[in-house]
Protein backbone atom coordinates (compact mmCIF):
# COMPACT_ATOMS: atom_id res chain seq x y z
CA UNK A 1 0.00 0.00 0.00
CA UNK A 2 1.47 3.10 -0.81
CA UNK A 3 0.04 5.90 1.45
CA UNK A 4 1.32 9.75 0.93
CA UNK A 5 0.78 11.56 4.36
CA UNK A 6 -0.94 15.23 4.45
CA UNK A 7 0.81 18.34 5.94
CA UNK A 8 -1.75 18.04 9.00
CA UNK A 9 -0.85 14.21 9.27
CA UNK A 10 3.01 15.39 9.62
CA UNK A 11 2.00 17.80 11.62
CA UNK A 12 0.79 15.66 14.31
CA UNK A 13 3.04 12.89 13.82
CA UNK A 14 5.58 15.14 14.47
CA UNK A 15 3.99 16.82 17.66
CA UNK A 16 3.40 13.34 19.03
CA UNK A 17 7.17 12.34 18.35
CA UNK A 18 8.49 15.64 20.02
CA UNK A 19 6.68 14.41 23.04
CA UNK A 20 7.96 11.01 22.87
CA UNK A 21 4.55 9.40 22.50
CA UNK A 22 4.70 6.67 19.60
CA UNK A 23 2.36 4.08 20.28
CA UNK A 24 -1.22 3.64 20.90
CA UNK A 25 -1.02 2.45 24.69
CA UNK A 26 0.99 5.76 25.44
CA UNK A 27 -1.96 8.18 24.67
CA UNK A 28 -3.33 9.73 27.67
CA UNK A 29 -4.62 12.89 27.07
CA UNK A 30 -3.96 14.51 30.60
CA UNK A 31 -0.04 13.18 29.58
CA UNK A 32 -0.65 14.96 26.59
CA UNK A 33 -1.69 18.04 28.15
CA UNK A 34 1.22 18.16 31.32
CA UNK A 35 4.10 17.38 28.23
CA UNK A 36 2.39 19.94 26.01
CA UNK A 37 1.60 22.77 28.91
CA UNK A 38 -1.49 22.61 29.09
CA UNK A 39 -3.47 22.82 31.95
CA UNK A 40 -6.70 21.15 31.60
CA UNK A 41 -9.75 21.71 33.78
CA UNK A 42 -13.28 19.23 34.21
CA UNK A 43 -16.43 21.24 34.49
CA UNK A 44 -20.26 20.60 34.16
CA UNK A 45 -20.82 22.73 30.57
CA UNK A 46 -19.35 22.80 26.77
CA UNK A 47 -15.79 22.19 26.28
CA UNK A 48 -13.74 25.11 25.49
CA UNK A 49 -10.08 26.30 25.21
CA UNK A 50 -8.27 30.11 25.60
CA UNK A 51 -5.01 31.11 26.16
CA UNK A 52 -4.18 34.15 28.18
CA UNK A 53 -0.47 35.07 28.71
CA UNK A 54 1.10 32.54 27.48
CA UNK A 55 -0.84 30.28 29.59
CA UNK A 56 -2.70 27.24 27.32
CA UNK A 57 -6.09 25.74 29.01
CA UNK A 58 -8.73 23.79 28.28
CA UNK A 59 -11.99 23.03 29.94
CA UNK A 60 -13.68 19.40 29.50
CA UNK A 61 -17.55 18.43 29.94
CA UNK A 62 -17.08 16.72 33.23
CA UNK A 63 -21.05 15.16 32.06
CA UNK A 64 -19.32 13.44 28.98
CA UNK A 65 -17.37 9.54 29.45
CA UNK A 66 -14.21 9.76 28.63
CA UNK A 67 -13.68 8.55 25.42
CA UNK A 68 -16.42 11.63 24.32
CA UNK A 69 -13.80 13.84 26.25
CA UNK A 70 -10.57 12.77 24.07
CA UNK A 71 -12.26 13.86 20.99
CA UNK A 72 -12.93 17.25 23.32
CA UNK A 73 -9.55 17.75 23.92
CA UNK A 74 -7.95 16.97 20.40
CA UNK A 75 -10.58 19.52 19.00
CA UNK A 76 -9.60 22.24 21.68
CA UNK A 77 -5.87 21.30 20.87
CA UNK A 78 -6.64 22.44 17.52
CA UNK A 79 -8.16 25.33 18.64
CA UNK A 80 -5.12 26.33 20.60
CA UNK A 81 -2.40 25.63 18.50
CA UNK A 82 -3.82 25.90 14.72
CA UNK A 83 -6.11 28.74 14.96
CA UNK A 84 -6.24 32.53 15.87
CA UNK A 85 -8.67 35.52 17.08
CA UNK A 86 -11.92 35.47 19.20
CA UNK A 87 -14.52 33.50 17.93
CA UNK A 88 -17.25 36.45 19.59
CA UNK A 89 -15.86 38.39 16.91
CA UNK A 90 -14.96 36.32 13.70
CA UNK A 91 -17.64 36.46 11.02
CA UNK A 92 -19.77 33.15 11.49
CA UNK A 93 -18.27 31.70 7.99
CA UNK A 94 -14.94 31.45 9.32
CA UNK A 95 -16.08 30.16 12.82
CA UNK A 96 -17.51 27.71 10.94
CA UNK A 97 -14.70 26.81 8.47
CA UNK A 98 -12.60 26.59 12.03
CA UNK A 99 -14.98 23.86 13.36
CA UNK A 100 -14.68 21.90 10.77
CA UNK A 101 -11.16 21.97 10.88
CA UNK A 102 -10.85 21.24 14.48
CA UNK A 103 -13.10 18.35 13.97
CA UNK A 104 -10.96 16.97 11.06
CA UNK A 105 -8.15 17.24 13.24
CA UNK A 106 -9.42 15.42 15.96
CA UNK A 107 -9.49 11.92 14.10
CA UNK A 108 -6.56 12.39 12.89
CA UNK A 109 -4.95 13.38 16.26
CA UNK A 110 -7.51 10.90 18.25
CA UNK A 111 -6.06 8.26 15.74
CA UNK A 112 -2.66 9.02 14.15
CA UNK A 113 -1.95 7.45 10.83
CA UNK A 114 1.37 7.01 11.31
CA UNK A 115 0.22 4.68 14.95
CA UNK A 116 -2.70 3.40 12.39
CA UNK A 117 -0.23 2.43 9.32
CA UNK A 118 1.41 -0.15 12.23
CA UNK A 119 -1.87 -2.29 13.18
CA UNK A 120 -2.79 -5.18 11.01
CA UNK A 121 -6.22 -3.71 9.41
CA UNK A 122 -8.28 -7.56 8.82
CA UNK A 123 -10.88 -5.48 6.29
CA UNK A 124 -13.54 -7.01 8.33
CA UNK A 125 -15.27 -4.03 9.28
CA UNK A 126 -17.21 -4.81 12.78
CA UNK A 127 -13.36 -6.69 14.28
CA UNK A 128 -11.50 -3.44 12.38
CA UNK A 129 -13.82 -0.70 13.98
CA UNK A 130 -14.11 -2.39 17.40
CA UNK A 131 -10.55 -3.17 17.25
CA UNK A 132 -9.54 0.26 16.21
CA UNK A 133 -11.87 1.90 19.22
CA UNK A 134 -10.49 0.11 22.10
CA UNK A 135 -7.14 0.78 20.76
CA UNK A 136 -7.02 4.51 20.95
CA UNK A 137 -9.90 4.74 23.02
CA UNK A 138 -12.51 6.51 20.87
CA UNK A 139 -16.09 5.23 20.46
CA UNK A 140 -17.02 3.16 17.65
CA UNK A 141 -18.70 5.82 15.71
CA UNK A 142 -15.77 7.99 15.68
CA UNK A 143 -13.39 5.26 15.08
CA UNK A 144 -15.58 3.55 12.14
CA UNK A 145 -15.34 7.05 10.38
CA UNK A 146 -11.45 7.64 10.72
CA UNK A 147 -11.19 4.02 9.55
CA UNK A 148 -13.84 5.25 6.48
CA UNK A 149 -11.36 8.29 5.96
CA UNK A 150 -8.16 6.07 6.17
CA UNK A 151 -9.20 3.58 3.54
CA UNK A 152 -10.55 6.67 1.18
CA UNK A 153 -7.01 7.77 0.77
CA UNK A 154 -5.82 4.70 0.43
CA UNK A 155 -8.26 3.65 -2.25
CA UNK A 156 -7.49 7.39 -4.18
CA UNK A 157 -3.33 6.05 -4.64
CA UNK A 158 -2.64 4.21 -8.09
Amino acid sequence: MVYTNSHLEDWIENLYKRINITTPEQINFELIAELLGIRVYFKPSPSFSFKYNDVYTISLDSRKIRCEQWDDFAHELCHLFRHEGDKKTMPKFWSDYQEGQANYFSYHFCIPTFMLHTIKITHNPFFDVRFIANTFKVSEPFAKTRLNMYFSKTRLII
